[in-house]
């Protein structure tokens, strides 16, 4: 519903009504509440995920806020991109403080135009009759190849996502799609190698032989995004890194994917 295309944030001043509404910590992520990932621009097709804190929210006697939010991207010629109409939501303070983190995503064409894109976010709080604006810029990359949608999940499918979080004893699925690769001119079909490995907190790999695949047959002709995946066991407790590589032998271009994952002893 929203985007991360962040490469700087601008947080508006004048914009609060009277309030003490405050917005912040903006950060583009790897899918839903996943690990923050660098603001270097986002591919065609990507699916845009970012967090946000809303802070100061008032409470009504049942310890419920009430606010809205919406969206606005615009192009590099001023021409409305994307829009979301004010969106209400409520939700309860069952732990109290004054933070409410938030998160949204947007999905980005495969035929999205390259360039800077305008965005703006506007969260009113409903009980207080305030509101704040937080804009910054973001970029869409040339079409190239890469991974996109990578995220977290608690299974195959990708229908749960999970923080990059976990228990030992649980597992974790790192899933990802393949966009931008060749065609072999003959077979008409991409030649893609990937690889997983697992490094500990001093940078060492945790096993010998990383985890791969390839694929190389049967994607048809119309399909541009390979859905992609491994499966984790999160068998001892500690700070990790999960590195993901991937090769297109058509085109002869190479991505590497990095990002943190933190396993939790069972209490």
């Amino acid at each position: 519903m929203m985007t991360h295309l962040l490469v700087g944030l601008a947080l508006l001043a004048g914009q609060d009504e009277g309030g003490t509404l405050e917005l912040g910590n903006l950060r583009p992520t790897y899918g839903y509440l996943g690990a923050t990932r660098p603001k270097t621009g986002v591919l065609p097709g990507e699916m845009a995920h970012f967090s946000f804190d809303i802070k100061n929210l008032k409470l009504d006697a049942n310890g419920r806020a009430a606010f809205s939010i919406a969206i606005e991207i615009r192009d590099e010629k001023g021409q409305l991109f994307y829009e979301q109409k004010p969106y209400n939501a409520v939700a309860h303070n069952f732990f109290g403080g004054d933070s409410l983190p938030a998160s949204a995503h947007l999905a980005i064409p495969v035929d999205t135009k390259p360039g800077i894109y305008d965005f703006k976010i506007t969260v009113r709080d409903r009980n207080a009759k305030t509101s704040k604006v937080m804009a910054g810029k973001g970029k869409v990359l040339e079409p190239d190849f890469g991974l996109i949608r990578v995220g977290t999940y608690a299974d195959a499918q990708g229908q749960t996502p999970v923080p990059p979080v976990g228990v030992v004893g649980s597992s974790l699925w790192v899933n990802f799609s393949a966009v931008g690769y060749g065609r072999d001119p003959k077979t008409k079909q991409p030649d893609i190698q990937v690889e997983l490995r697992v490094l500990d907190d001093k940078g060492q790999a945790t096993f010998t032989k990383p985890l791969s695949g390839r694929v190389h047959e049967d994607v048809g002709e119309a399909v541009r995004m390979i859905p992609l995946g491994f499966g984790l066991t999160m068998n001892r407790p500690g700070n990790f890194t999960v590195e993901l590589r991937a090769r297109c032998g058509v085109c002869d271009k190479s991505t590497t994917v990095r990002l943190p994952v933190r396993i939790l002893p069972m209490e």
